[in-house]
């Protein structure tokens, strides 16, 4: 870690010490004092954090802390019961088993194989390829391992100037693709596996599949296609791209013929889209549905025993499980309730005009994520309580609510705020891009968001699902 961010991690600790010592809040009990002076650390540890150091080390300071702050175990371990990490162990499992069998890549080439390469075409594959990658695997950092290597190899075939425009439209798109479109259905990206996890018990039974995909499709199809729209337009270099369609018909001959595990993996995960997708007439919940797909996985050999320790990062896991309990930390230790009339008032103002409550938390949250640097997930589990009221007052969906936070949590005004970026910068050892270029990217994507909310305002009104 560098002497700055130790500098910072250090001012952060001292400033949880001091909230957990004098207890300066009026109106909040001691142990919420504790708990929160516990959880400013933890926070600075997940945010400044250095790659060797486990993201479980903030996770274990923040449990061990609240143990001897006398909150109960059930309350503390919470995250780790609720369905929602028994659809993320599952999950990513599947995406292990897509990466391990070959057939995320034998997909990808597929698809490219089909069009001449362009830089159109090029954007056009890989939106195919982010939508049937994310109806396989809800992990996006799966879909980022299949495509970002592809990307950087069509990079390397075209001769592109590393960190050029020609390197990130090609890049960014294929980030693109693999992050957004999936978000349109519950099980197409971990948001809605996450969102589960933090919406107060009372609100759970509310988002379904079908309700997930009424309110989440139309926006998250139109920013995906808005982004690569404008990406491409403004990233095109005046060369062609050279490379032609022999290039990706021999990679994927190359890849040989479809093999047993990758036919037993197909069939399992399409079986699982299905069953996600019709739960409302055979009624098994998402969890089961997830579990029970794992499971042929491993009885037919496409996970073995030895995958379970190193096939997925239990680190992350880990993360979620913790993370995914603090709605319930912060309600059993008042700080929800001593928060919420700082929050309350100033969400609330703008929920009579639907609309603009969009527009306006979209772009309150996109200041908190400067802060709130793992996706804004404290931020969310603080604030979960108020989406009781917003539901029972108002008559706003917590799907609906969603589409902001989600917004949010995706977005990359800096390339230090969206880990998903640091993430596929490192896997194409920071060859593709310029920081120059996310923020550009950002903006894009911040202005996708606003339009495709504008949009989807006339959708919803008409299907009923916004008052």
């Amino acid at each position: 870690m560098t002497t700055a961010r130790w500098a910072i991690l250090t001012g952060i600790m001292i400033l949880g010490l001091v909230i957990g010592v004098w207890e300066p809040f009026s109106g909040l009990s001691s142990q919420g004092h504790h708990v929160l002076g516990l959880i400013l650390p933890a926070l600075g540890l997940w945010i400044f954090r250095s790659p060797s150091l486990p993201y479980f080390t903030g996770a274990a300071l923040l449990l061990g802390g609240c143990l001897a702050f006398k909150v109960p175990l059930s309350t503390i371990t919470s995250g780790y019961t609720t369905s929602a990490v028994w659809v993320l162990i599952p999950a990513l499992f599947f995406g292990f088993a897509l990466v391990k069998s070959g057939l995320g890549r034998r997909i990808a080439y597929f698809v490219l194989k089909l069009f001449e390469p362009g830089y159109l075409t090029i954007s056009l594959s890989w939106f195919i390829i982010g939508l049937v990658l994310s109806a396989l695997t809800p992990s996006i950092t799966v879909r980022l391992s299949i495509v970002m290597p592809i990307a950087m190899s069509v990079v390397e075939a075209c001769k592109m100037q590393e960190r050029s425009r020609g390197s990130a439209l090609v890049c960014l798109v294929a980030w693109g693709t693999a992050v957004f479109p999936g978000t349109a259905w519950l099980t197409g990206s971990l948001w809605g596996i996450f969102m589960m996890g933090f919406y107060p018990a009372e609100m759970k039974t509310l988002v379904t599949f079908d309700s997930w995909l009424a309110y989440m499709s139309v926006p998250w199809i139109i920013i995906t296609a808005l982004f690569l729209t404008v990406v491409y337009l403004i990233m095109k270099p005046v060369e062609p791209l050279a490379i032609s369609r022999d290039t990706f018909r021999k990679q994927y001959n190359e890849l040989g013929p479809v093999t047993s595990q990758e036919m037993i993996v197909a069939i399992v995960l399409t079986s699982a889209l299905v069953f996600f997708t019709t739960e409302k007439w055979h009624h098994i919940p998402t969890p089961a549905v997830a579990l029970l797909a794992f499971g042929a996985l491993m009885l037919f050999g496409a996970i073995t025993f030895q995958d379970i320790s190193t096939g997925v990062n239990w680190d992350i896991i880990n993360f979620f499980g913790v993370i995914l309990g603090l709605t319930a930390i912060f309600a059993h230790t008042g700080i929800s309730a001593w928060f919420r009339p700082f929050i309350e008032p100033p969400i609330l103002a703008y929920a009579s005009e639907p609309l603009v409550f969009l527009i306006v938390l979209t772009a309150g949250f996109w200041i908190i994520r400067f802060v709130d640097v793992p996706w804004g997930f404290s931020t969310i589990a603080l604030t979960a309580p108020v989406f009781i009221p917003l539901y029972r007052d108002y008559g706003l969906h917590p799907a609906l609510v969603s589409v902001a936070v989600i917004a949010a949590g995706n977005c990359f005004f800096l390339p230090y705020q969206q880990p998903l970026i640091m993430i596929a910068d490192a896997m194409s050892k920071s060859r593709g891009w310029s920081s120059s270029h996310v923020t550009l990217a950002g903006f894009v994507y911040a202005g996708s968001v606003i339009v495709a909310i504008l949009i989807s305002s006339f959708y919803w009104k008409a299907m009923g699902l916004m008052p």
